[in-house]
């Protein structure tokens, strides 16, 4: 598990997913303007981008290995390792160009290409983003100042995901066990394509100083999201070459899916106890919220 920590600026932090675009060269097969004006708006309102996997269509874990298995010949594999470095390119300049440095990390996914160098097609994404790449499972930290001396933080775990489900809440149900194992304020999965929110309570105890105040309780929320993706499921008039022929979602009548990312909003926020209960005692709250 990578984990990596970041000092945010005391305000509103936007925090933006992108992932399963899955792009193969084709920009029929996927929803590039929507693509580009999602990342170009974050550019403009100083969101910060994490990549949740499956940037470009080259190699499911299934074609990997049959590819390693299959080729032999040192040119066949130079033109699909040229392959892959076109489509990270190509994905790179069409959509991603002038987001540099504004990425929190890249996740890998389930479609990525492996190089003979040792590195990914992930990898080499990330680099070009300016960026960590954050393997299958992560913990971002974004620390807040309060003080000096004294930092608060919003922990985002994330995960590319795993699995499958044709109900709507399929994802979401899966998710709502993280918690459970996890500590959290943000959890971020990807891989189904679909964009949700949910917002869960947990219940925290706060401790001011002995003989000042009673402890109390206060409702701390913690955010489920669905990322969703820029993969179009049933384009009209699809071909592949001169056959009308359905993507995989349409061959496989999967239920189609609202596309676009979902945008996670942060407020740091120190809460004061009400008045009238002695000395007043500050604690760490933040307001977390998102819209899809």
């Amino acid at each position: 598990m990578e984990m990596y920590s970041y000092r945010m600026p005391r305000k509103e932090t936007l925090i933006m997913p992108v992932g399963d675009i899955q792009w193969a060269g084709e920009s029929v097969d996927v929803a590039l303007n929507m693509l580009k004006r999602h990342i170009q708006w974050g550019i403009e309102h100083d969101a910060w981008f994490i990549g949740m996997g499956d940037y470009i269509d080259a190699f499911s874990p299934s074609q990997r290995h049959a590819i390693q298995t299959a080729v032999k010949y040192d040119t066949a594999k130079k033109v699909i390792n040229q392959t892959a470095v076109n489509l990270v390119d190509q994905i790179y300049h069409e959509a991603f160009r002038g987001s540099e440095g504004r990425w929190l990390g890249l996740l890998e996914g389930h479609h990525f290409h492996e190089f003979p160098e040792g590195d990914t097609s992930d990898m080499r994404l990330a680099k070009m983003l300016k960026t960590v790449h954050l393997g299958s499972l992560a913990y971002v930290r974004l620390k807040y100042e309060q003080s000096e001396d004294h930092w608060n933080d919003v922990l985002i775990w994330c995960h590319h995901g795993v699995g499958s489900g044709t109900r709507a809440g399929s994802p979401a149900t899966k998710m709502e066990l993280l918690p459970a194992y996890w500590d959290g304020d943000i959890f971020l999965m990807g891989h189904h394509h679909r964009k949700f929110a949910v917002p869960m309570d947990r219940v925290v105890p706060v401790w001011p100083k002995v003989g000042v105040q009673p402890p109390r309780l206060v409702h701390k929320t913690v955010m489920l999201v669905g990322t969703g993706g820029f993969l179009k499921g049933y384009p009209s008039q699809h071909r592949i070459g001169n056959i009308p022929r359905g993507t995989y979602v349409a061959q496989k009548m999967l239920p189609p899916v609202a596309l676009g990312g979902v945008l996670v909003k942060i407020r740091p926020r120190w809460k004061a106890s009400p008045r009238g209960e002695g000395a007043r005692t500050m604690y760490w709250l933040p307001d977390i919220s998102a819209e899809v």
